[in-house]
């Protein structure tokens, strides 16, 4: 098995790909012969294109025409534009459903879904299966051999919409999936303790997938196993697709989009691709001042999964389906969210789409060109956007995003286990989003690292909240932390085991030894507006949320803070160890925002953390790209005003070609690139 992926990965692209999702079924003669040189002269070259053309591909069971996508590429080709297929499974043809109404997915109430949108049919119908190797096997075997088709997406957003499936193929496809992962019914039976409420099985034939409330609460080892197969599931999809394109042309690149819930993207189904797609929508942020800092947080998380990325679907306008409909990009906004993509891990990117769409469920979500088909400024701003990356895309291959301050992210199976038995708290992901942002706006180069990742020049690491914890996480942040880090933890971590049971053991479990501290209690904080708990640190008293717990410290430990506050006034809260050249602290808290905002100048303290180019104005990210030789930084102005930046680093400004080193001006979304 390949090693784990690491966030520093540099995507395998021997060029920087820009364009955008190309829909050419949907246009007449007339525009589908005008679009290629429009996109040309924008910079494009490449676009992705039919994943959602199954029924024009395979019209009727067994017949494929492919001649409509062979001209499609081929004009695109005369442009010195490639083309990346997709395999359309996503959207299956009604032949086939009306058929075989036994592929179609089954909630959890037993209605099965039917066909008139998308993500229809189950994974784990055997028959469906086979449906989908046969029509990426003719789709691969006809363009193989072809100059202009460079490589493949993977099916559409795997579990985009939901996730679950009750159907009969499901119910067998669990079985065999616990029989894999236990091996016999006695060992599922302890690792589910299905000695609670008379759940003890005889045999794996009786295993049914779990329905939250029918009649009442799950059991959370059955449910977590559930969502694991679901991502087993889905992986063994895609595996039969990717296995056939390998063998057709090991050339070909081959990608997924998405990064969506219940996918283990660190697992079997990341080592499947050659890089991981993310499609990246700002404006589901209703603020304009914070999305800066979410799309930070969102590229982040997918760049932690297994390093550098691509971007299939970059916003281009506003999108909206139902009762919503995205605020329009102002003018500097497409090219500058597009520029931050790239500075913290892109390595190529397409635009959604080429054209809004005048039918369908997505009539609303625009692309560059409007419903009228005439290039306005969002068109021109893509031009622009397409010039500066023809003279700068390649030079940012092969880089890695520099990061200082990281926290724990990127496990699905952590975040599964939380959502399971999540007592009202804010999920590890939603509050690692709370101290990332918190590090973004302070300027500090922040990402999101897993803990068996690569921690080697991160001075602060924080993990918030995980509560399921694998034991083989331990010895390397003792030697993250022995060799200097500082390694923060939060409440409640480490109180699972890995089947989701709660420890028998004091917490933090496996963490006790290396945290130094044992809890011995802990409450949640339902209101904390009638019953508030403060704690002191560094003479300031701060009220806390959610969560408390009070701390036993091991000797050697030193008390940072304790509780001021009703029956926990005078014990200790926060703790911290010297680990060898390192510290490990301990918050018996939960990280809300107050807390964090106390925190993190001591984390900073503590680590020697500085912001990555001080002095920068409110509103401006700086982000670092680095290579052997060479540095490339970003400073990138999220604000509706102008900004002056004081002495930026001496070198060269990539998109203007000037010689910096002085003082900056950005203009409203304005970027600025310097190598060093």
């Amino acid at each position: 098995m390949p090693a784990l992926p690491s966030h520093r990965r540099p995507a395998p692209f021997d060029r920087f790909w820009f364009g955008a999702p190309y829909y050419p079924e949907h246009w007449n003669a007339a525009e589908r012969e005008a679009d290629p040189p429009l996109m040309a002269a924008a910079g494009v070259n490449a676009v992705r294109m039919a994943e959602f053309a199954w029924d024009l591909l395979e019209p009727v069971e067994g017949r494929y025409e492919f001649g409509f996508f062979d001209e499609a590429i081929e004009r695109l080709g005369r442009h010195g534009i490639s083309t990346f297929l997709c395999t359309p499974t996503a959207a299956p043809p009604r032949w086939l459903t009306a058929e075989h109404p036994e592929t179609l997915r089954m909630n959890a109430d037993g209605v099965p879904l039917q066909h008139g949108s998308r993500q229809q049919c189950c994974h784990q119908s055997e028959l469906f299966r086979e449906y989908s190797r046969r029509i990426v096997r003719a789709m691969a075997e006809h363009f193989a051999g072809h100059p202009h088709v460079v490589g493949w997406q993977t099916d559409n957003e795997f579990l985009c919409h939901f996730a679950e499936c009750h159907c009969p193929n499901c119910q067998q496809a669990f079985r065999e999936f616990l029989r894999e992962r236990h091996r016999t019914v006695e060992r599922l039976n302890r690792a589910w303790g299905n000695a609670f409420w008379a759940q003890t099985y005889r045999r794996f034939d009786d295993v049914l997938t779990p329905r939250p409330h029918k009649p009442t609460w799950t059991n959370p080892a059955q449910h977590l196993d559930y969502f694991r197969f679901l991502s087993w599931g889905v992986t063994r999809f895609q595996h039969d697709q990717v296995e056939i394109l390998r063998r057709v042309n090991p050339k070909w690149t081959i990608f997924h989009n998405g990064l969506f819930g219940h996918i283990d993207y660190r697992g079997a189904f990341a080592r499947d691709l050659d890089v991981l797609g993310y499609d990246n929508y700002p404006f589901f942020d209703p603020d304009p001042e914070r999305r800066p800092r979410s799309q930070a947080f969102g590229l982040d998380r997918a760049r932690g999964w297994s390093g550098n990325f691509i971007v299939p679907e970059q916003q281009s306008g506003p999108g909206g389906q139902g009762s919503y409909f995205h605020d329009q990009p102002e003018p500097g906004e497409v090219r500058r969210m597009a520029w931050t993509s790239i500075a913290r891990g892109a390595d190529s990117l397409l635009l959604f789409r080429w054209r809004t769409c005048r039918f369908g469920a997505e009539i609303y979500w625009c692309g560059i060109l409007d419903h009228d088909n005439v290039p306005r400024r969002r068109y021109e701003e893509v031009k622009r956007l397409g010039g500066e990356l023809k003279r700068v895309g390649g030079e940012l291959l092969g880089t890695s995003v520099h990061v200082e301050m990281a926290v724990a992210q990127c496990d699905q199976e952590v975040f599964d286990a939380h959502s399971i038995l999540n007592l009202g708290l804010a999920g590890p992901g939603q509050v690692a989003e709370r101290i990332h942002g918190a590090a973004f706006e302070a300027g500090y180069a922040v990402g999101c690292i897993h803990p068996a990742d690569d921690l080697r020049g991160v001075k602060c690491y924080v993990i918030p909240h995980w509560a399921l914890f694998h034991p083989d996480w331990v010895e390397p942040l003792r030697a993250y932390a022995a060799a200097g880090g500082v390694l923060v933890v939060g409440a409640r971590t480490a109180t699972h085991d890995w089947n989701n049971n709660h420890i028998a053991e004091p917490s933090p479990g496996v963490l006790r030894e290396l945290c130094g501290v044992a809890v011995a209690e802990y409450g949640r904080q339902n209101r904390p507006d009638r019953r508030t708990l403060e704690l002191e640190l560094d003479g300031q008293r701060v009220a806390t949320e959610g969560w408390y717990e009070t701390l036993e410290p091991a000797a050697g430990t030193d008390v940072l803070a304790r509780w001021t506050s009703r029956h926990l006034a005078g014990q200790p809260a926060i703790v911290c160890r010297s680990e060898g050249a390192g510290k490990v602290l301990y918050v018996g808290a939960y990280f809300g925002e107050a807390l964090i905002a106390r925190l993190l100048p001591l984390w900073a303290r503590l680590s020697g953390l500085q912001p990555l180019w001080p002095g920068v104005p409110s509103g401006v990210s700086v982000v670092r790209r680095d290579k052997p030789g060479a540095q490339y930084w970003f400073f990138i102005n999220g604000t509706d005003g102008e900004r002056r930046i004081e002495k930026v680093p001496a070198g060269t400004e990539l998109l203007t070609g000037a010689h910096a080193g002085a003082d900056w001006i950005l203009p409203p979304h304005e970027v600025a690139i310097v190598k060093t």
